[in-house]
Formats: structure tokens, C-alpha cells, sequence
């Protein structure tokens, strides 16, 4: 199991987790150059949400998450 994935189970996460480990979604998404990056993509791939350079936000993105699942 890689980081992100026990990083996901540790937090009892149930949506897809991306560890760019390679390098290679990082010129996609351009996170100038700060790392680590979090996105939060809606069911028809739409960024929702992102924050550069930690994870000071974990209760906004389980907030937000919640409120995506309750959706149709």
C-alpha cells in the first residue's frame, strides 16, 4: 500500500486518492512549485477545491466531501 492510500485509510477516507509520485500530474496541475498540493474533484471532474502547501484545511475538505457525497 502506498502513502496516499494509507494516508486515505488511516483517515477512514472512501473516494480516490492521487499520490503524484512520479511527478507526472505535476505539470498538469502547476502548483507553482509548492508541495504538498490538495484538490477536490466533483463528480464530473470539476476542481473544487484546492489548497497549496499542507493540509491546515482538513476540516473545509471533509466538509466540502460530505456535502459532494449528499448530492445526486
Amino acid at each position: 500500500m502506498d502513502d496516499a492510500a494509507l494516508w486515505a485509510d488511516g483517515l477512514g477516507l472512501t473516494f480516490p486518492v492521487l499520490a503524484d509520485v512520479n511527478g507526472e500530474f505535476y505539470p498538469v496541475w502547476d502548483p507553482e512549485g509548492v508541495l504538498p498540493v490538495s484538490y477536490i474533484i466533483d463528480q464530473d471532474g470539476v476542481v473544487v477545491w484546492a489548497e497549496i502547501g499542507g493540509a491546515g484545511g482538513l476540516d473545509d475538505m471533509e466538509d466540502l466531501v460530505a456535502e459532494l457525497l449528499r448530492e445526486p
